[in-house]
């Protein structure tokens, strides 16, 4: 298989114009293979976009940040019965987005994610300590997504079986405590994500991110830990893979 984009919103309207071409610049560098999280019930409902240029992988959660129906736990619990999910999420806590049954609604989809033996997609925001605590009570694997914390709080997270989610955000100048992070994970700690259409690498930041840009942060990754670009790309296309069970 081609490389992996551990998480990329292509479903996001802002690729429909030309997402034939943002699968062929993708498919040019050697992206192939992408996983496509779910933020809310809305977006199970959409298909996903296709082209024979790339394999999306579909995730299924329940983001912080939306406002969920009261029985939104049930109906991804229903989603996840009928087959063809690879992860549950994006999942977690954002204390910018506090809403009644947040916490809740988080332990319910780690629940569910046990249940049928799925990796977890974490968005985590200023809430390390709730979702560390919630996830040492239950046998997960998983990634903690657009990390960009210290390597302290890394190392909490991979002692738990959670993986690091490296993209754009470990591009940027101000970073300076993530990329020592990155100097100091383990080859098998991390994957590589673009997030897109958001969080933009330093060399196009404030304009649409795609795909094809994990090129360029996989060598940005492997300045940080003086390695190479190839090196960086196989070390996490094994985890995603892996991860996500794709083959």
């Amino acid at each position: 298989m081609g490389h992996l984009d551990s998480h990329c919103h292509l479903d996001d309207p802002r690729f429909a114009p030309d997402f034939p071409a943002v699968a062929a610049r993708a498919a040019a560098v050697g992206i192939t293979h992408v996983v496509v999280p779910g933020v809310d019930l809305a977006s199970l409902a959409k298909p996903l976009p296709e082209d024979p240029a790339m394999t999306l992988y579909r995730a299924a959660g329940l983001h912080p940040a939306f406002l969920h129906a009261d029985n939104a736990l049930d109906q991804l619990a229903a989603a996840l019965e009928r087959g063809g999910i690879v992860a549950v999420g994006e999942c977690g806590l954002d204390r910018r987005h506090r809403s009644p049954g947040d916490l809740q609604r988080f332990h319910g989809q780690l629940d569910l994610a046990v249940a049928f033996d799925l990796p977890v997609i974490l968005h985590v925001v200023h809430a390390h300590d709730e979702v560390l605590a919630a996830l040492k009570t239950r046998p997960l694997r998983g990634i903690v997504h657009a990390f960009a914390g210290p390597w302290p709080l890394a190392k909490r997270y991979l002692d738990l079986g959670i993986l690091l989610g490296i993209g754009g955000i470990g591009t940027w100048a101000t970073s300076k405590r993530l990329h020592e992070t990155i100097g100091a994970c383990p080859s098998d700690g991390f994957v590589l994500e673009t997030d897109a259409p958001d969080l933009s690498p330093s060399w196009i930041r404030g304009q649409r991110n795609e795909p094809a840009e994990l090129v360029g942060i996989a060598s940005a990754v492997a300045r940080l830990r003086g390695s190479s670009p190839e090196e960086v790309l196989a070390a996490s296309d094994t985890q995603g893979s892996e991860l996500f069970r794709i083959r």
